[in-house]
Parts: C-alpha cells; structure tokens; sequence
C-alpha cells in the first residue's frame, strides 16, 4: 500500500562541487554513495553539467570543507560524473532560517539571495 508522508530534518548544510563534469549523471547512485561516506542523509537538489548542489543534514560546513579531496574522490566514483583538475567545494553553508511571519507581503528588489539576507 503506498502512504503519503513528508521527511523533514532540520539543520542542512547545503553544498555545491563545481568543476565537475557530469553527463547522465545518475543521482539515486550519488546519494546512495555520499550517505554511505557522511553517514547521514543527502539530497541531490540540483545538478549542471559542471556543478552539483546537494544537502547534506546534521553535518556542519567545516567537517564537509576537511574532508575535500575524500568526498571529491567518493562524488567522481558516481556514473556519469568524472572530477576535473579544478574540482572544488565552491559553497559549503548552513540554510538561513527564515520566520514565516516576517516575510514582507510584497516582493523586495534585489537577486533573490540578496533578499534573503536583508530579512
């Protein structure tokens, strides 16, 4: 019987591995494979053909941000992605928390992450 259910975690880390180059990238495969490297949950959230952008729950940016070159390596085992010479972690944050109640009603100017951190 299929249920309907939503899988919330809270306190991500969001990353972005770019100078990659990824072609039918096969990401059940990826997240399988850097779960089995964090020991912990990950979430393929978007993918270009030299970038991957990915959540990663309950781990903090610097422990990702140590562990460079392993989880470049673990991420290039992946069908459909091989690592360049210039792969690197070019963002490795936490999700700003943002209070539902104090997003203005009407739209602010700026790029959308300039909006973000003006509230």
């Amino acid at each position: 019987m299929d249920q309907e259910y939503i899988i919330a975690n809270a306190d991500k880390s969001v990353l972005k591995i770019s100078g990659l180059k990824v072609k039918g990238l096969n990401t059940k495969q990826l997240e399988q494979i850097l779960k089995e490297k964090f020991h912990t949950m990950v979430r393929v959230i978007g993918v270009t053909g030299e970038s991957v952008e990915m959540d990663v729950y309950d781990i903090e940016p610097e422990q990702v941000i140590k562990d460079v070159e392993g989880l470049i390596k673990t991420i290039s085992l992946t069908e459909g992605i091989t690592a360049t010479e210039v792969t690197k972690i070019s963002c490795s944050e936490k999700i700003i928390e943002v209070d539902f109640n104090h997003i203005p009603d009407s739209p602010l100017s700026g790029c959308a992450k300039e909006r973000w951190m003006m509230l």
